[in-house]
């Protein structure tokens, strides 16, 4: 393979697919690499959505996809790998651990399942093909189960399937040490898999919970974000609070003109008894109960389940304000929901990191194929591509997504440093321009960033030799050292 090229690190490794497929004989190997030039050719970043059991992961894929796809009731599907793929053809794809498929139109993916007739524990993944334009232009979307079995060590499809991810959304009803033991297993077990702060984005959900349900959450929800985001560096990027049941709701076509009118008779209630509304609000359960309600079974389950109780109260503060249509009601949902902080998250966060998180997460499937050749032409293709797999590991966007376990093992008390480590270290990881993250002005010289380089690779090539460093520091440092070093190959030559 020739040069790599800065900035096409995707493109250098459809290059390498190409060349290695075109002398790969029939068989795994050759299917593995053509699936991975299938993704790069795609453009397309896979985002997996993980979280502990019941945390909310399902009804955010709905809202991102702005379509109910996703089951949300506990059924046996939720503990099934899910992903959702762009089709012409609305449909569900039920792949069998054996290779076996199956093929209905679409349908809730309990349903599918079930008209499969094989046991659920034969089942490998869903994947649900859909028109959903999010789907054709932006990302694939990957729904796992619980990681609470992570820990266990028994769930190897959800870890395959958050290993072939480009991000991680992390969705955490209520953010804890359970959410960290579970990451810190999930990278532990993951191995080379990459997931790190620099891919990953914290979702706090079910915020309308908080403050005991009553009232606005969202001053408590912000601080919460901002406090768990800087407690937990290592692990996200960042931390946004949403209300995802607000948003798979008002992103989708579920909710329609004559569910106006169960409102319009509460907000009536509401302007003669007020006590009644205020006490029917307090839990869905005081919701489906209250006798002085005007609304018939079925239409509180209906509100519940596409607004919850916070959702009704915000939607009848709305109507009180003079919203009159169904689609202006929604529209302020969805603000009230943030789920456009996260979209926009997404986009700002990842539009610099695209190329490297989508060659990083090639790289992993390339690499585990790479060392399964079964005669030795096939076991010498595979070795020359390791060795272009190797260049592209060596670039610098790639090796900094390994500072982020560094800097997760320095906070967790792994490897010292001195003073003020943790905060360069922190700039290293998460920065994407090379100012910042070298503390220089945005309009430092090509001179300063290479005597600023210079001055940093000394420090950490002390830190790695010191006669008083341990082991792990060593190492450690050697990673900082090495990584800077890297970006020195990024610099114009010298005048």
């Amino acid at each position: 393979m020739g040069a790599l090229p800065d900035g096409n690190l995707c493109g250098y490794l459809r290059d390498c697919c190409d060349l290695a497929s075109g002398s790969l004989p029939p068989g795994h190997a050759k299917d593995t690499v053509t699936a991975v030039r299938s993704r790069l050719e795609a453009g397309l970043l896979r985002v997996a959505v993980g979280g502990r059991l019941n945390a909310g992961k399902s009804t955010l894929v709905n809202a991102l996809l702005g379509e109910k796809l996703a089951d949300t009731n506990a059924t046996e599907c939720t503990k099934l790998v899910s992903r959702f793929t762009y089709g012409l053809m609305n449909q569900v794809v039920i792949w069998f651990t054996d290779g076996a498929t199956f093929t209905c139109a679409a349908q809730p993916l309990a349903s599918a399942v079930a008209s499969a007739g094989r046991p659920v524990g034969d089942v490998d993944f869903i994947e649900v093909r859909s028109s959903n334009k999010r789907l054709a232009t932006e990302y694939t979307l990957v729904d796992t189960p619980g990681l609470d079995t992570l820990t266990d060590g028994l769930d190897d499809m959800s870890l395959a399937a958050l290993g072939e991810a480009d991000v991680l959304l992390y969705v955490m009803p209520h953010p804890g040490d359970n959410d960290v033991e579970a990451l810190t297993a999930l990278r532990r077990k993951a191995g080379g898999a990459g997931i790190t702060a620099l891919s990953t984005i914290g979702v706090l959900s079910r915020i309308d919970q908080l403050g005991q349900g009553a009232g606005d959450p969202w001053p408590v929800a912000r601080r919460q974000a901002e406090r768990y985001a800087d407690q937990l560096t290592a692990l996200f990027g960042t931390v946004i609070p949403v209300l995802g049941l607000l948003a798979e709701t008002a992103l989708g076509d579920r909710f329609t003109e004559s569910d106006l009118a169960p409102l319009r008779a509460l907000l009536e209630l509401r302007a003669t008894d007020p006590e009644a509304v205020e006490f029917a609000l307090y839990s869905a359960e005081d919701f489906k109960q209250e006798p002085r309600l005007p609304l018939t079974g079925a239409e509180r389950t209906r509100l519940l389940d596409l607004l919850g109780n916070h959702g009704v109260s915000v939607a009848l503060d709305v109507l009180d304000g003079g919203v009159r249509s169904a689609t202006a009601l929604l529209a302020a949902l969805r603000a009230h929901s943030g789920i456009d902080a996260l979209t926009s998250q997404l986009s700002r966060q990842f539009a610099g990191l695209a190329d490297p998180l989508r060659a990083r997460s090639a790289v992993q499937a390339l690499d585990a194929v790479s060392w399964l050749g079964a005669s030795p032409q096939e076991t010498a293709v595979l070795a020359r591509l390791r060795e272009d797999l190797d260049a592209v590991r060596d670039h610098p966007r790639l090796r900094q997504f390994g500072l982020m376990t560094v800097l997760a093992d320095l906070e967790a008390g792994r490897w010292q440093g001195p003073t003020g480590t943790a905060a360069e270290l922190a700039a290293f990881a998460t920065g994407t321009d090379l100012t910042a993250q070298l503390g220089l002005a945005a309009d430092a010289s090509t001179a300063q960033v290479r005597a600023r380089l210079v001055d940093r690779v000394t420090a950490w090539r002390v830190l790695e030799n010191s006669a008083t460093s341990s082991r792990a520091t060593s190492r450690r440092a050697r990673e900082v050292r090495e990584y800077l070093e890297s970006l020195f190959d990024t610099l114009p030559p010298p005048g």
